[in-house]
């Protein structure tokens, strides 16, 4: 049912800066998919805030220019296939072999295919929820056993989709990979508890990456129109714009720190207010 309102709407709201702190002094992060548009702010948010940060993305080359353009000594540029578990395993190694301890993990790797949902072709579904679900848990227990070896008391960050709560038709395998994600995360969270080691998810909405460009032409193509028309209008239903990487990855670096202690296992919406729930 669509909402009829009494009042014009209001202009879309701006961005606010943010003063870094140094919160995560010391520590060292793993982040996947880090030359992605939340994976890259979000490695830099945690650089900033004074992480040490290995990010990792089976795109090498991307990987190395987003590496360049941080140009800061505490950056670390890991190959990972989300898809092998092989992979996975070499990344964190090499992760904790440079800088001695891994003190959380962001699962930010994913894929998305969008087609008719009566048209979903099981490969599809075999590779989305190899990246999305089962690479996210391959990186999140191998994080979890080597915090547990050395008494880390850690935090590992998946980063779901406000479609795992609402779900898209047209990206029917992609909205139920975020699902099990969020899942997954719950029982995570309690399998970890006794080892102190906080579990929680976010679910972003309409964010200015290259995936919700693709998105747009996905869109546009099922609709019978061109992208330029579909992706602005791919926003936030309060704020009236798309949200910015480097917003999610406020939220992300929150989750990460002692200040997030208390919440456990959630599936934090980071959409700026279109998910009820």
């Amino acid at each position: 049912m669509g909402e009829f309102s009494t009042r014009a709407p209001h202009e879309p709201l701006a961005t606010r800066a943010k003063r870094a702190t140094p919160v995560h002094e010391g520590k060292t992060f793993v982040v996947t998919g880090g030359a992605g548009g939340i994976g890259r702010a979000t490695g830099e948010l945690l650089i900033a805030e004074g992480a040490r940060v290995a990010l990792a993305d089976v795109r090498r080359s991307a990987l190395d220019a987003t590496i360049a353009e941080i140009a800061d000594p505490n950056v670390l540029a890991l190959t990972l296939d989300a898809a092998d578990p092989a992979s996975i395993a070499a990344a964190l190694h090499e992760a904790e072999g440079r800088f001695g301890r891994i003190d959380g993990l962001v699962n930010c790797a994913a894929i998305v295919r969008h087609v008719d949902p009566l048209a979903t072709p099981w490969s599809d579904w075999e590779k989305i929820f190899a990246v999305n679900v089962f690479g996210a848990y391959e990186a999140a227990r191998l994080a979890a056993k080597s915090m547990i070896a050395r008494g880390v008391r850690g935090a590992i960050v998946n980063v779901a989709s406000e479609a795992g709560k609402k779900g898209h038709k047209e990206s029917l395998a992609y909205s139920a990979s975020k699902a099990a994600l969020i899942s997954v995360t719950r029982m995570l969270s309690a399998a970890l508890a006794p080892h102190d080691i906080n579990v929680n998810c976010v679910c972003p909405g309409g964010v200015a990456t290259d995936m919700l460009r693709d998105v747009a032409v996905a869109y546009g193509r099922l609709a019978n129109a061109k992208p330029d028309e579909v992706f602005p209008q791919l926003v936030s239903s309060q704020l009236l714009r798309h949200i910015e990487p480097q917003e999610v990855a406020r939220t992300i670096s929150f989750l990460l720190s002692d200040d997030a202690l208390i919440i456990r296992g959630q599936a934090i919406n980071a959409d700026g207010g279109d998910t009820p729930y």
